[in-house]
């Protein structure tokens, strides 16, 4: 004797939403485990870190813009949500709510990181323009045009 399934079995249109939006899941938390290790990165001054980062969170954005737009056009389909049950629609509707809340937070620490970012690169802006003008005024401050520090030349002049 078989023991009987114990999961709901779904229909087609209601597998497909499920699977639409297990695929957005799958990309959500792919992205927010990315946007950790950015926010790091971003704190530790690690360039090459957040280059790397950058461009693997860009075909995962890409993936979910497209899942949405899927899962967009099936809900606005009044026959495919229609073969939906309520109860699968229900549970479909609230994840939909939970991942888009998840973007959100997600938004909003990326608008922190851009303008730490932000931050970060204007002073190193400062930085290097203040070595500029460093060194100018010991060039004319030197007497001679040669470099100030007479170590590091040779000793044939």
């Amino acid at each position: 004797m078989t023991k009987p399934n114990q999961t709901p079995k779904l229909n087609a249109p209601g597998a497909r939403l499920h699977s639409l939006v297990d695929q957005a899941q799958l990309l959500m938390d792919q992205l927010t485990v990315l946007s950790d290790g950015q926010s790091e990165a971003i704190e530790g001054g690690d360039v090459a870190q957040i280059i790397e980062i950058v461009s693997k969170r860009d075909p995962i954005v890409h993936g979910l813009v497209n899942i949405g737009e899927e899962i967009g056009a099936f809900i606005e389909d009044p026959e495919m949500i229609a073969k939906v049950s309520d109860d699968e629609r229900s549970k479909a509707m609230r994840r939909i709510a939970s991942i888009e809340h998840a973007m959100k937070r997600l938004r909003e620490r990326d608008a922190q990181d851009q303008i730490q970012m932000k931050v970060t690169r204007d002073a190193m802006a400062e930085q290097l323009s203040n070595m500029g003008t460093n060194q100018s005024a010991l060039r004319a401050y030197s007497g001679r045009p040669s470099t100030p520090n007479p170590i590091l030349q040779d000793r044939q002049g």
